[in-house]
């Protein structure tokens, strides 16, 4: 059987079509592997307050998101659906309806001071908790626990702030000179909460060198292809994530 070629009006069309659907701007996001930032590098301080040097470390992970005022055309999705370490998401399910930046730095903002607050909460309630970790914390008070973030915001630091506290509190050794990193909210019961990006930090935990990835249970079902030489611990609470150590 034999077809007849095409119309050249109708190629012209065709290609423009092409074209356009290659350049027109698409509701998406990526999501990009962030920095790792090690807690006891300037951002954790103990002030007026016995504390103890961390004989390992402990990094704050963060990712990288495209802008919500900008909009990615064809070639750009492709390329990121094709790279193992960036992920594709339409926008409605990172941004809500009318986000721009400054109001996403503003929210980036409220949460990270919100969740320094309740890690703090959450740590001294689990030294309370646990006197067998030998501090008075009853004597201890949150004004003389200070957190210093310049580089990133959101709440998914909360877990990581209240091991660190913990850890510059107590004499006793959690970390042993190792390595770690990991992601989290935190309430102050000490309750974990899942994040966003879980995958994308603990590609950059891997990549900065961390040998134990603590995760929040809730993130569990999303986590895939981990890195050789890191392992992943999913934990519920602050207690769980202090057992895993």
């Amino acid at each position: 059987m034999r077809f007849s070629p095409l119309p050249r009006i109708a190629l012209i069309v065709l290609t423009l079509f092409s074209a356009l659907a290659l350049i027109a701007p698409l509701p998406y996001v990526i999501i990009l592997p962030g920095q790792a930032q090690n807690i006891f590098d300037k951002i954790i301080t103990i002030k007026d307050q016995k504390s103890y040097p961390a004989t390992g470390r402990i990094d704050l992970m963060s990712i990288r998101v495209t802008n919500p005022n900008s909009w990615l055309i064809g070639p750009e999705i492709i390329y990121s659906w094709l790279k193992a370490d960036e992920a594709v998401y339409p926008r409605a399910a990172i941004y809500p309806p009318g986000t721009t930046q400054k109001s996403e730095d503003k929210k980036a903002k409220a949460d990270m001071t919100n969740s320094q607050d309740n890690a703090k909460n959450a740590a001294l309630s689990f030294l309370r908790l646990h006197p067998e970790f030998g501090v008075a914390a009853n004597d201890l008070h949150i004004k003389n626990i200070a957190f210093d973030v310049k580089k990133t915001g959101g709440p998914s630091g909360g877990m990581i702030f209240a091991i660190g506290v913990i850890e510059l509190l107590t004499e006793k050794d959690l970390l042993h000179g190792r390595h770690i990193a990991g992601t989290g909210t935190i309430a102050t019961d000490g309750k974990v909460g899942p994040i966003g990006g879980i995958n994308e930090k603990i590609l950059a935990a891997h990549k900065a060198g961390a040998t134990l990835f603590i995760a929040p249970a809730g993130n569990s079902a999303e986590i895939a292809h981990v890195p050789p030489g890191i392992k992943v611990v999913t934990v519920a609470t602050l207690a769980e994530a202090i057992a895993s150590l």
